[in-house]
């Protein structure tokens, strides 16, 4: 097969154009990781509720702010690093949300933001840790009447 001049100076253009496609292409493949990589954490397979509110992994609504834990798929309101002071509430969308006791009256503020089978989870959840936490008073009573009486 012979090829003229004009010929090969055209399949070098074309050839040109591919590679500098691929490369554009390749560019835009590495700016979209870096999206997923910035919007969910450091891993795209690592989520959190919630999680496309969040800016930098925390989430402002209506003055509260919530903390996007990517490791552990929790959205967390408040101090959760004591087990023993937090209310876990699994949402319907996968995840957990881990608010503080002491933060309830933000998680009031805030109720807005979830959708409305989460709203049903979190109070039946409150509910629930609220009875909980009566009896556990009612038992520590009921320890503390059979302490006196055993000292009388």
């Amino acid at each position: 097969m012979v090829m003229t001049v004009s010929a090969i100076e055209a399949e070098r253009k074309m050839a040109g154009e591919y590679v500098k496609n691929n490369r554009q292409q390749e560019a835009g493949a590495a700016a979209f990781k870096d999206m997923l990589l910035t919007t969910m954490g450091k891993n795209p397979k690592q989520k959190a509720p919630y999680s496309h509110l969040a800016k930098d992994g925390i989430i402002e609504y209506n003055g509260v702010t919530f903390v996007c834990d990517y490791e552990h798929n929790a959205l967390c309101l408040g101090d959760v690093s004591n087990p023993k002071d937090v209310i876990y509430v699994a949402l319907s969308g996968g995840g957990t949300l881990q608010v503080n006791r002491d933060n309830l009256d933000d998680l009031a503020k805030a109720i807005g933001m979830f959708s409305p089978e989460d709203v049903n989870l979190i109070l039946r959840a409150i509910s629930k840790d609220t009875q909980c936490q009566r009896k556990l008073m009612e038992i520590d009573e009921e320890r503390n009447k059979i302490g006196e009486a055993a000292e009388a």
